[in-house]
This record gives C-alpha cells, structure tokens and sequence, in this order.
C-alpha cells in the first residue's frame, strides 16, 4: 500500500465519530480487566460464589441467590423440587462452597444441594460432570439435587444432557441488571460499581454484545481496509518480550548469544572462552556457539522455558565430554536428543495474551522474577566450568 493512500485512510479513521466514542468509552476503568481476570474461569465463579452468597459482603441478602434457584427449579429435569420452594427454604442458612472435590460452586440448603459447573472459555472434559454428580450422590444422600451446566451460551452438555440443566450467562446479566434497576438506590455504590463492571466484562468479553463491541464493529466495516492491514502488519507479542529481555541479559552481565525471533540465549563472562565456537559446522546459531543459556518463548505453550544446549559442534570437538561436566551438576540428566543436548530445563507459566495489556514496568517484573529463578542454575553451571577451566580450554583448542 502507498504512504498516500496510507494516510488518507488513517485520516477517514481519525474523523470517524464512532472512533471517538470507542476511544472515549476504552478510557472507561473496569476492575476486572484492570486486573486482567475477565476470561478467568476460576475469577467468574469466585465472584458468582460471591453474589450467591446471602451472607457475604455486598449486603444484598438473598436477592441474587433467590432469583438463581428460582431459574434452576423450573426445570423439569428436577422432580423433587420447584420454585415455589425457594419460599420455603432459610436463604440465610446458605452455604456456598469453592472447589470442593474440583466442583465450580455448591450451593447447599437445608436439605438441597445445587451442584454448578462454570465454562467460560473452556469445555467439559475427562467425564467430569458424570464424575460430580457421582461424589454428589455419594456425599448427599438425603438430598434433593440440582445440577447446573453455566455457559456463555447456555450450551447443553454433551454427556449430561439429561442431568445438568443449561443456563446462560446471559440470564447472569438480565438478573443483575435488575437488582440495579430495583434496588439500586439501597445498594452500597461500590457493590454496584463492581456488579456494573461486572455486567460489561460478561457482555464484552463472553456474550460479544456490549455497546463498544457492536461500535467496534461498525468502525471495521467502515474501514476495513485500514484495520486489515494494520492487522497483518501488526508486531507480535512475543517481540516485545524478547526484546525486554534482551534489555535485561547487560543489566546482570549477561552476554547475548546468537538470536532468534523465538529464542534469547546468552553466555556469561565467566564461561564465554571456556566454550568452543564452530568453524565448519552451521547449527542454525549465527555466532556458532558450541554452547549456550537457552530461553524459549513460544506463545502457544503459555510458559517460558530455560535450558542449557548443547549444539551440534564440529566433529573435533568432544560435545559428549563438555555434557559429562554438566551432568555432574545435582538436577542435572542425560539428554534424550542426540544432536542438541539438553540436561536441564525449568518452566514458569506465563499467559502471552497478557502481555499487550501490560506496562513495560510489569512486563520487566515478570522478566526479573524469572531471570532470579533461573540464576541459580546458571551460578552452577558457570562454577562447574571453572572447575573444569584447564581441560576445556584444551577441548576448545583443536
């Protein structure tokens, strides 16, 4: 596309009103994606444990707890219990159970239990409601039981049709949205704002039918080709990750070793002339490093991965003698490839899509974390090196 053409695009976007209303709207604080939990499964039933909870916090009794049986004994799935029973049971005598036996939230009264299983983003899996709802008839004898499937959708369950009843988080919505309406004057303004949060995190991030989702949309239809190609063209997020860490290897006196768009690897002072540099043999490593401090970021993985390598050396130099001196190291095993060696390796979890939501600041806190726990290993390395100064520098010398 020519610079021209470019700019008078980009212009038809910048005059474009409900650009400025997205911008405007964006600038609107929420708790939940401020801190980064709107697609967390486990964040939603916390804060629907919350709500259910007549006794908790946000001094709203039983109104949500009253409204959600109420919606769960209409089924017809459920022969022993109804909605006019919700008037008879001790609201406030309610408890709500996190994770108990892997169960998302149980709700159990007097001589009811409401077993709930949440998927935000994620499907059933190892036959895990058929699983619940044995530990349920096994530890709940007495009672009458409800089962509960929640989804964005209010999808059925493969396997359970039958047993858990389907409920959408678009009901979620509609029921809270009344509480504000209705009792909104007598709520505490910081409940309501966390449950108005709340309200546009599920409307925008699971149901995709907030305003700014639909204004979002108009905006792309109206400029399509602007949008699409700064898509394509778009950095990825494993570039500013690498590059942050690449920032860092100097601050600890770190030396970086040969590159790569999925890779930062480096050596230290003390090891650098202890390791031998290839003269026929290309191993993909552009300073031709016959060893080297590998991190690994791939995003698909969600975690970053440290290794010590080994690489694929000249035939003159003896790899199998310099992966002995390492395997001398306590954590430290043989490796099962036979052209890359590698003898350790340590994973940290970490979420990439997070990473554009992140100020650099916080981004270089998760780096440093990391680089401190990898930093043992790499002390340990460097001492046996040292250790072993007089022979490698024999092996280099070929």
């Amino acid at each position: 596309m020519e610079i021209s053409k470019l700019n008078n695009l980009y212009d038809g976007l910048l005059k474009d009103e409900n650009f400025d209303r997205l911008d405007l709207g964006l600038q609107n604080p929420n708790i939940f994606q401020i801190l980064r939990i709107s697609k967390t499964e486990i964040r939603h039933s916390n804060f629907l444990a919350w709500l259910l909870d007549a006794n908790q916090s946000h001094k709203l009794g039983d109104i949500f707890l009253k409204r959600f049986l109420r919606q769960v004994f209409t089924s017809e799935k459920f022969h022993d219990v109804n909605q006019i029973d919700v008037e008879e049971l001790d609201l406030s005598k309610v408890q709500i159970l996190r994770e108990w036996k892997n169960i998302d939230i149980l709700i159990l009264l007097e001589n009811v239990v409401v077993c709930i299983e949440n998927k935000v983003l994620s499907k059933e899996h190892s036959n895990q409601l058929n699983r619940y709802r044995k530990i349920i008839d096994e530890n709940f004898k007495d009672y009458r039981k409800t089962y509960v499937f929640l989804t964005p959708e209010g999808d059925l369950s493969d396997d359970e049709t039958e047993i858990y009843e389907p409920i959408s988080y678009n009901f979620i919505i509609e029921t809270l949205e009344k509480i504000i309406s209705i009792y909104g004057e007598s709520v505490n303004d910081q409940v309501k704002n966390y449950i108005k949060d709340y309200i546009t995190i599920i409307k925008r991030e699971l149901m995709k039918t907030d305003q700014l989702t639909i204004l979002s949309q108009k905006i792309y239809q109206n400029h399509k080709e602007l949008l699409d190609f700064i898509y394509e063209h778009k950095p990825e997020v494993v570039d500013d990750l690498r590059k942050s860490m690449r920032e860092e290897l100097p601050k600890r006196n770190w030396i970086e070793g040969s590159e790569n768009k999925y890779y930062v690897r480096f050596l230290t002072p003390k090891i650098k002339d202890l390791i031998y540099y290839n003269v026929e043999t290309k191993n993909g490593w552009t300073k031709k490093e016959s060893f080297l401090f590998e991190i690994v970021l791939y995003p698909s993985s969600n975690q970053l991965t440290f290794k010590t390598v080994i690489s694929p050396s000249d035939p003159e130099y003896n790899c199998k003698r310099l992966e002995d001196i390492l395997l001398e190291i306590d954590g430290f095993s043989g490796s099962k490839g036979k052209k890359w060696l590698v003898n350790i390796i340590k994973k940290e979890k970490f979420l990439y899509d997070d990473i554009p939501s992140m100020s650099s600041e916080e981004l270089q806190g998760i780096i440093n974390k990391f680089f401190d726990k990898i930093s043992p290993v790499i002390a340990k390395v460097e001492e046996k090196f040292l250790e072993h100064k007089n022979e490698l520098i024999k092996m280099k010398d070929i």
